[in-house]
């Protein structure tokens, strides 16, 4: 088991890698439609999903990496759960360049947005569970400034978000599907309004 001694740098490094390459991923089967359209008319319209599929997943990713890394400029110290859940974190985003190829190379389902879903909702949950071990256990920020409640509230509002983003998506495939999913970047207005109401109340 991790000691609450060990610095959180090699992990946020290696964290960083895995996004990158995750995003980079994403780009690959795009390049092989390229090199076998017959003209730049038919690649638009005819794999225009895949273009829309690149650009969500991409957005997806940055925006949970970001969120990853403000998390983690507040802790300079591990254990062992924030290594497991920053492992649980980094499968899901090694894994979502899979329900990116599936939801463009497939007509939409409740089947193939529940993939996709579940795939946010295992990375911002894990997110969610990272942030609450730092928000409870302080002596894991020594020299830095410990994790605010409003980094925890901002977690839990994307992961409640991409809960109701999967269940509207799969409950209205036929015409939603994947469109729910940008609720993600409806978070922001969301959470300054709990926000205010949560700095009314006493901290924990």
């Amino acid at each position: 088991m991790i000691e609450k001694r060990d610095s959180s740098e090699r992990l946020v490094m290696f964290t960083d890698a895995v996004a990158a390459i995750a995003i980079t991923l994403l780009i690959l089967p795009l390049l092989e439609t390229v090199a076998e359209a017959p003209s730049f008319d038919e690649l638009v319209h005819e794999h225009r999903a895949q273009f829309g599929a690149l650009l969500l997943s991409f957005a997806v990713i940055f925006r949970f990496w970001w969120a990853h890394h403000r998390l983690f400029r507040h802790i300079s110290r591990l254990s062992g759960w924030l290594v497991v859940w920053s492992a649980v974190w980094t499968f899901a985003i090694v894994l979502l360049p899979i329900p990116t190829a599936v939801i463009s190379a497939f007509s939409s389902s409740a089947g193939t947005v529940f993939f996709y879903g579940a795939t946010l909702v295992l990375a911002s949950g894990s997110l969610t569970a990272l942030a609450l071990i730092a928000y409870r256990n302080p002596e894991l920020s020594e020299g830095r400034t410990p994790v605010p409640r409003d980094a925890l509230l901002g977690n839990v509002t994307i992961f409640a978000t991409q809960a109701l983003a999967t269940a509207v998506g799969c409950i209205f495939a036929d015409r939603v599907n994947y469109w729910a999913f940008f609720l993600m970047f409806l978070t922001g207005p969301i959470e300054r309004v709990v926000r205010r109401r949560w700095r009314s109340a006493p901290a924990a």
